[in-house]
């Protein structure tokens, strides 16, 4: 749209550059903002949970968060990206008022970890054993 000296705005002036990203939607957040919003809320809020009273004991749950994403493109102007997590309940620090907290774990987590772990350990020196044999 022509200005008053006749010239072209740089808002209505078509532009030449074919490596220019598409705008954001409008009236909301990019999605990198998006992003990092929710990333502040994956550190230590999302480990050590909200304090909560059981049975005349304050218990804070405790999990292990792991979380990644990435993302990529091509000079032809694709693009994609993807992420992950997960969180494994290791168990509880709970104590009464007047006492030290203790750490108290969760046993089914910690099975589940532990035994594929054992697994893998036990077929490694299976093998090693099996070579040395030999």
């Amino acid at each position: 749209m022509p200005t008053e000296t006749g010239s072209v705005s740089p808002e209505s002036a078509p532009s030449s550059r074919k490596d220019q990203r598409p705008p954001g939607p409008p009236g909301g957040p990019s999605v990198p903002e998006r992003l990092a919003e929710q990333l502040k809320s994956l550190g230590v809020a999302r480990t050590f949970g909200e304090p909560l009273q059981v049975g005349g004991e304050t218990v804070v749950p405790v999990a292990w968060v792991q979380y990644g994403f990435g993302g990529g493109g091509d000079a032809d102007g694709a693009a994609g990206g993807g992420g992950g997590g997960i969180a494994l309940p290791l168990g509880v620090y709970a104590g009464r008022g007047d006492g030290p907290a203790t750490f108290r774990p969760n046993t089914v987590a910690l099975l589940a970890v532990l035994i594929p772990l054992v697994w893998c350990a036990g077929r490694a020196v299976a093998r090693v054993v099996r070579a040395a044999k030999k």
